[in-house]
């Protein structure tokens, strides 16, 4: 497998030869092919729609940008599995034109979602221009006749993040590192709504966010949320925690475990929809909690 840097393009200025598939409009439309996914999923299409006005204001222009997002996260760590293990995690049909992988995502009825994609084949007569390698076809269950008609019985694995339990549950019998912020201070004031707040009130204020998680967290193991965090190629927690300016915005922690310590080391600070955006989320979120 190629070691593409997305599923599909990213930004204008982007190589093909980076890009893996891209999307024919419907109609018109270059958002309904995506729309088509959201409508199949067990949540429904309002699930990949930001819920908070600042975040569908500032995406105006972007639609299902968290689908977008998850689907591309699950792509690149697929290709990483599949060079791994070639032939496990995508699965080609016989004359080698069609390809699919395991999206992760469910419908309604409880089945796989594979996303299927066309071999691109220019058209005969048309001027020749960098493309992707493969046309986006749709989502489709392993029991759908289109499915069938091109990979048969066979279907990819499902994408791993960790082969470690403890990655997922936050161990409440580790501490918080609470002191550890200087890295923090202009992160806080942007992210956590302290922008023309002292460091000395940030500190408090960041110190009362964690000491108020634990207790959380041992009523509600769902409140730390398991995230792939790209950057780095590794498991790690989102914490969140109210916004200083707004009780009903939440920012998050990022932190990674220290077994020789027994401790949570505090990596970063998130925006919600930065948190979505800079991580591959493993679980579906505590809906009390993170719901941009």
């Amino acid at each position: 497998m190629k070691a593409y840097v997305s599923l599909f393009k990213m930004h204008r200025e982007q190589s093909a030869d980076e890009i893996f598939a891209h999307a024919y409009p419907i109609r018109g439309n270059y958002d309904e092919p995506f729309a088509l996914v959201a409508r199949q999923t067990v949540d429904g299409v309002d699930a990949w729609y930001f819920q908070q006005q600042r975040f569908q204001d500032k995406y105006a222009n972007q639609a299902y940008p968290k689908l977008r997002n998850y689907l591309n996260y699950t792509f690149k760590r697929l290709v990483t599995l599949e060079q791994q293990e070639p032939g496990r995690f995508f699965v080609e049909s016989a004359d080698g034109n069609w390809i699919t992988f395991n999206t992760g995502l469910q419908n309604a009825h409880g089945s796989d979602l594979m996303a299927t994609f066309e071999k691109y084949k220019p058209r005969s007569g048309m001027p020749e221009r960098e493309t992707p390698d493969w046309v986006f076809k749709g989502c489709y269950a392993p029991g759908d006749r289109n499915y069938q008609a091109n990979f048969g019985t066979k279907q990819p694995d499902i994408a791993w993040y960790s082969r470690d339990s403890r990655d997922y549950i936050f161990d409440t019998e580790y501490s918080l590192d609470r002191d550890v912020f200087d890295h923090l201070f202009e992160r806080a004031k942007l992210r956590a709504g302290m922008p023309n707040f002292s460091d000395d009130v940030v500190r408090n204020y960041l110190r009362g966010a964690l000491e108020n998680l634990i207790p959380k967290i041992r009523r509600n193991y769902k409140v730390a949320i398991p995230v792939f965090y790209v950057e780095e190629q590794r498991m790690q927690l989102l914490l969140p925690f109210s916004s200083a300016s707004n009780a009903n915005e939440v920012s998050c922690f990022l932190v990674e475990r220290d077994d020789d310590l027994r401790t949570y080391r505090i990596k970063t600070i998130f925006d919600l929809d930065q948190a979505y955006f800079s991580a591959r989320l493993i679980t579906r979120p505590d809906r009390d909690w993170l719901n941009p």
